[in-house]
């Protein structure tokens, strides 16, 4: 366990370059880290399971919960621990079934509280892209931009039930000067945002994504991230992104531009 996410990193690469699609969680939290992308107030903690070479992984990064990735269940328990040393409290855990659930049971008995399945995330891959007709155009977001873009992750986060982890302000101007957000503008004026991670090992991530109540049901969504992702295919990155298992409509959408599914991640919040 560690939170320097360049030891992190130097440990762990082998692992993570023989399947980058599935880890691009982790991977593009440990680039934000370095980068200096990731502006949280709470550390950030990197786990890496042995024997003899690295075997799996797992994060906690600023107030967010624990993210495992593919992990032996035998290292489940000695996992919990550790990030109990470190951490008194966690809101939930992702990752696989076999291991996230384990880890929310022993987590559970270790404090003293019970927990329970929220909805997960479904991880896709671009396919052949296909890019639908929407009114308007992408640009990259600029400094001008902060306030609209603070103001609606802010109201991304309150639907999502995780006020708590609205971006500061710092984080976001800190990803619009990397040139990772995007606007799309219909009528000359903004009805859409999308953002991507820093690339990592030939796979660039798309996210968050988010449309205002007044505007969706336009086709905005779905052209911004077409958009989005024809450039970062075009700059020689494959393309990938999460989506809420339980929103039919991005999954709709996103199957509908070419995005195919890859694997199911599961949710577990602790009370």
């Amino acid at each position: 366990m560690t939170s320097d996410p360049v030891e992190f990193r130097e440990r762990v690469a082998g692992f993570l370059r023989r399947d980058p699609l599935r880890h691009t969680a982790l991977s593009t939290a440990v680039n934000n880290e370095i980068s200096g992308l990731a502006i949280a107030d709470a550390p950030s903690y990197f786990a890496s399971v042995h024997a003899d070479d690295v075997v799996g992984v797992a994060m906690r990064t600023g107030r967010r919960g624990v993210w495992l990735g593919d992990v032996p269940i035998g290292a489940v328990p000695t996992l919990v621990t550790r990030f109990a040393e470190l951490v008194p409290r966690i809101d939930d855990v992702h990752g696989p079934e076999n291991v996230a659930r384990p880890f929310a049971a022993n987590w559970s008995v270790l404090r003293g509280n019970t927990y329970r399945a929220e909805p997960g995330s479904r991880l896709y891959r671009l396919g052949q892209l296909r890019m639908p007709a929407a009114s308007g155009s992408a640009r990259r977001a600029t400094e001008a931009d902060i306030a609209l873009c603070r103001a609606w992750l802010a109201d991304m986060a309150r639907e999502l039930g995780e006020a708590h982890l609205a971006m500061s302000e710092a984080a976001i101007r800190a990803r619009i000067v990397a040139g990772r957000y995007w606007l799309w503008e219909a009528d000359g004026r903004p009805v859409g945002l999308a953002a991507h991670q820093v690339p990592v090992d030939g796979w660039a991530r798309i996210g968050p994504v988010y449309t205002p109540p007044q505007t969706r049901g336009r086709g905005h969504a779905s052209a911004l991230v077409a958009e989005v992702s024809r450039m970062l295919r075009a700059a020689g990155d494959e393309v990938c992104l999460y989506t809420d298992i339980a929103n039919p409509t991005s999954n709709k959408i996103y199957r509908a531009i070419g995005f195919e599914a890859v694997a199911d991640e599961v949710r577990y919040a602790f009370e």
